[in-house]
C-alpha cells in the first residue's frame, strides 16, 4: 500500500503547511487565552464577532482552494501562464468578497451579532471589535490567493514564514494593547482587535514584497496576472463557484449552530468558543496533510495519472484517521487540564469539558471527512457532488437536529453538539462509496 516517494513528498509539503497553520492557530489560541482573562462576556463577544471573520475566511478558502484545483493541475501539465491568470481570477473574486464583509463589519455589526445573542453587553463589546477589524478583511483575500497558488506549485515555505511573522506581530500587540503592557494603552477587547488588524496588514504587505523580492514565478507585472480572457474566467468560475457556495452555505450552517448554542445561554457559547479554539489547534497537523495531499492529487490528475491520485488519497486516509484517533484520545484524557486554563464559571467549565470529550471521540471521523472533501473530491474537480453532499446534509440533518435538541428537547449544549455529529457519520459512509467509484476524478486541464 505504501508509496515511499509519495510519503516523502507529502511530508516535505505538509510540514510547512502544518507550521503555518500552527502559528495561525497558536496566535488565535493565545488571543483567546488573553481575552479569556477578561471574563465570560469578553470570551463570548470575541467568539461571536469572530464568526464574521470565520464566514469570510471560509469564503476566501473556497475561492482560493477552488482556484488551486486548477493551479495544481496546470502545474502538473507545466502551464505556467495559466497559473498566473488563475491567480488574477482568485484576487479579483477574493477582494470583491472581502469588501462586502468589510462593509458589514463597519456599518452594521450589531445586526450581525443579534443573530446570535440578545445580551446587550456582549453585543456592545462585539460591535466595537468588528468595527476595528473591518479593514483587515480587505487584506485577507490577497494573503489567501498568493498562499494557495504558491502551495499548489510546491512552494509552501514562503507562506509559512510570512504567516508566522504576522502571528507574532499580532501576539505582541495583543499582549500590549489588551493589558496595557510594553508602554501601550490598556484597551481590553478592543486591543485584541487592533492587534488583529496590525498583524493582518503586516502579513499581507510582507507576503507581496517577498514574492517580488525573491523573484518567485509569481513576480510578474500586475497586468500579466489580470490578462485572462472572459472564456478563461468562466472556465475557472464554473468549478470555483460550487466550492465557494459549499463553503458559504457550510459556514452559514456553522453560524446557525453558533446562534443555537448562544441562544441556550451565554455560558454555552463561551464553552463552544473554547472548544473551537482547542479544535483548531488539534486540526493543525491534519490540515497539513489534507492540503498537501490535495496538491499532489491535483498534480497527478493534471499529468494524466488518475490511478496514482486514488492511491495518494487512500494512503492519506490511513494516516489522517490514525492521527485523529491518537489526538482524540489525548484530548479526552486531558480535557480537565484544558478547561483549567480559562477564567470561567463552574457551569461554563462543565460544558467545556463535555464538549471537548465529544470532540475527542469523533475526531478520527472528522479527519477522514476532510480528506474526502478537500484532498479527494475538491482536488479531483468533483466540486458539485461535494457541495450537494456537504452543505446538503448540514442543512437537512445537522441544523434540524440542533434545533430539535436545543428548543424542543431543551438539552444542554453538549448533547446538542453530539446530535450534530450525526451529520459527520452519514457523510463518512457516503464518501467511502464515492472514493471507490472513482467518479470524483476529473481532469480539468486536458492533459
Amino acid at each position: 500500500m505504501w508509496d515511499k516517494p509519495f510519503l516523502a513528498r507529502l511530508y516535505r509539503l505538509s510540514l510547512p503547511i502544518m507550521l503555518q497553520q500552527l502559528f495561525v492557530v497558536a496566535g488565535s489560541t493565545i488571543t483567546t487565552l488573553m481575552t479569556g482573562q477578561l471574563g465570560d462576556q469578553a470570551i463570548a463577544a470575541s467568539g461571536l464577532a469572530n464568526q464574521l471573520f470565520f464566514l469570510l475566511s471560509l469564503a476566501q478558502f473556497g475561492v482560493s482552494s477552488g482556484c488551486a484545483i486548477f493551479t495544481a493541475q496546470f502545474w502538473g501539465s507545466r502551464d505556467n501562464n495559466s497559473i498566473l491568470k488563475t491567480l488574477g481570477v482568485a484576487l479579483l473574486m477574493g477582494v470583491g468578497v472581502g469588501a462586502s464583509f468589510a462593509l458589514m463589519a463597519a456599518m452594521a455589526p450589531q445586526v450581525f451579532l443579534r443573530i446570535f445573542t440578545t445580551d446587550e453587553a456582549v453585543i456592545t463589546l462585539g460591535a466595537g471589535f468588528l468595527r476595528i477589524v473591518a479593514l483587515s478583511y480587505l487584506f485577507t483575500p490577497v494573503i489567501y490567493a498568493y498562499a494557495f497558488v504558491m502551495r499548489s506549485t510546491g512552494n509552501a515555505r514562503l507562506p509559512m514564514l510570512v504567516s508566522s511573522s504576522g502571528v507574532l506581530i499580532n501576539a505582541f500587540f495583543g499582549y500590549g494593547l489588551i493589558f496595557g503592557r510594553l508602554g501601550m494603552p490598556q484597551l481590553g477587547l478592543n486591543g485584541a482587535a487592533y492587534a488583529n488588524l496590525i498583524g493582518r496588514l503586516s502579513e499581507c504587505l510582507l507576503l507581496v514584497w517577498m514574492v517580488y523580492r525573491l523573484k518567485t514565478p509569481l513576480a510578474v507585472p500586475v497586468r500579466q496576472i489580470f490578462s485572462f480572457e472572459w472564456a478563461f474566467f468562466r472556465k475557472i468560475t464554473r468549478k470555483v463557484f460550487p466550492v465557494v457556495l459549499n463553503e458559504v452555505v457550510w459556514a452559514l450552517g456553522i453560524l446557525a449552530y453558533s446562534a443555537i448554542y448562544a441562544r441556550i445561554s451565554t455560558e454555552s457559547i463561551a464553552a463552544v468558543s473554547i472548544n473551537n479554539s482547542v479544535e483548531n489547534l488539534l486540526f493543525v497537523p491534519i490540515m497539513g496533510i489534507v492540503n498537501a495531499c490535495a496538491i499532489l492529487v491535483g498534480n497527478a490528475i493534471g499529468s494524466g495519472k488518475s490511478s496514482r491520485a486514488a492511491a495518494y488519497v487512500k494512503q492519506t486516509l490511513a494516516i489522517g484517521m490514525a492521527m485523529g484517533g491518537l489526538a482524540g484520545a489525548a484530548l479526552v484524557l486531558g480535557r480537565g487540564a484544558v478547561a483549567g486554563l480559562f477564567n470561567i464559571s463552574p457551569e461554563t467549565r462543565f460544558f467545556t469539558m463535555n464538549l471537548i470529550m465529544i470532540q475527542g471521540v469523533t475526531l478520527w471521523m472528522r479527519a477522514a471527512n476532510l480528506i474526502f472533501f478537500i484532498s479527494m473530491m475538491r482536488s479531483g474537480g468533483d466540486t458539485r457532488f461535494a457541495y450537494i453532499m456537504d452543505a446538503g446534509f448540514m442543512w437537512t440533518l445537522g441544523v434540524p437536529l440542533a434545533l430539535l435538541g436545543a428548543f424542543v428537547l431543551r438539552l444542554p449544549v453538549h448533547w446538542v453538539y453530539l446530535l450534530v455529529m450525526a451529520e459527520e457519520t452519514v457523510k463518512f459512509f457516503i464518501s467511502i462509496r464515492r472514493f471507490r467509484s472513482r467518479r470524483w476524478i476529473h481532469n480539468l486541464v486536458g492533459a
